[in-house]
């Protein structure tokens, strides 16, 4: 099975894909521009091969503390791992899976995830858990494949597109499944059911995702952030 990249390797190849690096250059905007008090600490969601959690310390200076979590053995690389823990205090804690968090109420000023939350079974109470451990004020910040992207209207269209959907081999992350998607209006109303409230929200990548051609990075109508290929939102307690 194919391994995950390493992350300086795969930041490298931001500027070929032009989905890939509307998606970071929207998280890296999101972290760096966040008021946070001294010494912050955060919990990164899933961390899959740690590339997050690498820009967050990078951008973020106030965050000194991450604790990076996923349902599988530490899928960081060795060599990341040591990076990670130059940067920072960085840890990893197996999870198990649709579990409640093991840590108390109110205590990270942050928590974060990407392409996560389409392989929730039950994504309520996903959010709910999360914020639970923040503390007030606190933030999330949310990416996610947006449902009504180009590709599944045609999908659609077809009568092709069912859930839950494999769409791919992760290497020792496994099958890559994902259980539902959301439109920007059911993610939004999810989280504002939640308790949380929304901070900012962006639109990435209006094109056809497959073939790499971007109509626009962040698209600015309606249309194009309907039609979007990604979603992300920042959230607070």
């Amino acid at each position: 099975m194919p391994a995950l990249l390493p992350i300086l390797k795969r930041l490298s190849l931001r500027k070929v894909n032009k989905y890939g690096d509307t998606v970071h250059t929207t998280f890296d905007n999101f972290i760096s521009n966040l008021k946070l008090p001294a010494k912050s600490q955060a919990l990164s969601v899933s961390t899959g091969d740690g590339v997050w959690d690498y820009s967050t310390f990078h951008v973020q200076p106030q965050i000194k503390k991450i604790i990076a979590t996923d349902i599988v053995k530490n899928p960081v690389a060795i060599s990341d791992q040591k990076m990670l823990k130059q940067m920072g205090d960085w840890s990893f804690l197996q999870v198990k899976p649709e579990a409640q968090l093991p840590f108390p109420d109110n205590t990270f000023n942050l928590v974060y995830h990407l392409d996560v939350i389409e392989h929730v079974q039950k994504p309520y109470s996903f959010l709910q858990d999360q914020y639970q451990v923040l503390k007030k004020g606190g933030y999330l910040l949310v990416g996610t494949p947006n449902l009504h992207r180009p590709m599944n209207l045609v999908k659609i269209l077809l009568g092709k597109l069912t859930f839950p959907v494999n769409i791919g081999d992760l290497g020792h992350l496994g099958s890559c499944v994902h259980v539902q998607e959301f439109t920007q209006y059911q993610l939004k109303n999810m989280l504002e059911e939640t308790g949380f409230k929304i901070v900012s929200e962006r639109s990435c990548f209006f094109g056809i995702c497959p073939l790499n051609v971007q109509f626009q990075a962040f698209p600015k109508t309606d249309a194009g952030k309907n039609l979007c290929q990604y979603m992300i939102f920042l959230c607070q307690k």
